[in-house]
């Protein structure tokens, strides 16, 4: 590997060794450069490669310097839709593979063994949508997706959940995109409730039915927007 990769790799492994949560501030240039014992072209090549990652943020000015990132499946989400792209996978496909994953993940939520965690998990999402501001745009756009972020924590997989999450943070970025999804608030609550409802439940196969059934919704909404481009490549967020 280059210089830069392994510098990134131990700033990663630090990270993680020191349990470092995320806005903590890393050491200065001049300490890292003395304890990694790398030029300041690699390593500040390697801090771009994190911060391109999502796993860290560099602030500039005055008192800035490299933070703490955070395990955001937003930013696996950006760097897959430019493999998508490159690969010419269409949002037809996309589509398909978000449907199936978030199915899979309702499933897996359901089945979680521990029934106090799954009730108090999916308590907020029962009671009347209470989890969503429509005000606002980003914030509507976060509370939908804090949904589907606990449901997938609900399914004891940390890889399946970063992974298949990632597929609903393009679509979200895409639908945003096409028209403002705040028109489908009603619908989307209240699929919420009873997808959260099945997961408390422990009642993984109606789970799994009702997230699907969900998507497919959001999924009708943006093909009647795409105007025949489901077999478009996604596009690089």
């Amino acid at each position: 590997m280059k210089a830069a990769e392994i510098v990134a790799r131990s700033i990663v492994g630090d990270i993680q060794t020191e349990g470092l949560e995320p806005g903590t501030c890393l050491p200065s240039e001049a300490a890292m450069l003395d304890k990694y014992g790398v030029s300041r072209e690699s390593l500040r090549e390697g801090l771009r490669l994190l911060e391109v990652q999502g796993m860290i943020t560099i602030r500039r000015g005055p008192g800035g310097g490299p933070v703490v990132g955070s395990v955001d499946s937003a930013h696996l989400g950006r760097v897959s839709a430019l493999f998508y792209n490159m690969s010419g996978a269409t949002y037809g496909e996309l589509f398909e593979a978000w449907v199936w994953a978030e199915g899979e993940l309702a499933d897996r939520a359901a089945r979680n063994p521990d029934a106090a965690l799954r009730v108090s998990t999916m308590s907020r999402f029962v009671v009347d949508g209470a989890h969503v501001e429509p005000e606002s745009l980003d914030s509507y756009l976060e509370a939908h997706a804090g949904f589907h972020h606990a449901v997938a924590k609900l399914s004891g997989n940390r890889v399946l959940a970063l992974s298949l999450e990632a597929y609903g943070q393009i679509v979200a970025h895409h639908v945003a995109m096409v028209d403002d999804p705040r028109k489908l608030n009603d619908v989307l609550l209240d699929d919420h409730q009873h997808v959260a409802k099945a997961v408390s439940a422990g009642h993984s196969r109606r789970a799994r039915e009702l997230m699907e059934e969900h998507l497919r919704r959001v999924v009708e909404y943006c093909s009647e927007r795409l105007n025949g481009t489901l077999e478009s490549a996604v596009e690089w967020l």
